[in-house]
C-alpha cells in the first residue's frame, strides 16, 4: 500500500468492525491505524488513494457517514 488516505475515523477500533467486513467483501485493502494501547485514542481507517471513491461509496451505502473523513 503506497499512498494511503484516511477515509474514516473511529473513537474506538472496535467501532470499525462492520466497516472492515464490508471492505473485505468489496476487496478494498485497508489499514486500521489506531491504538488499543492508549485508551480513548482514535482509530483511522486508511486505504490506497486509488480506492478512495470505492471506499467512500461503501461507507455511505453502509450507513457509516458519521465516521467519514470530512476532508475527502
Amino acid at each position: 500500500m503506497d499512498d494511503l488516505v484516511e477515509v474514516a475515523r473511529f473513537m474506538y477500533p472496535s467501532d470499525a468492525d462492520v466497516l472492515e467486513s464490508l471492505f473485505q467483501k468489496e476487496n478494498i485493502e485497508y489499514i486500521l491505524e489506531g491504538s488499543n494501547i492508549i485508551p480513548g485514542a482514535e482509530a483511522r481507517l486508511m486505504v490506497n488513494s486509488d480506492d478512495v471513491p470505492k471506499a467512500v461509496a461503501v461507507i455511505k451505502e453502509g450507513g457509516f457517514e458519521e465516521y467519514l473523513n470530512e476532508d475527502i
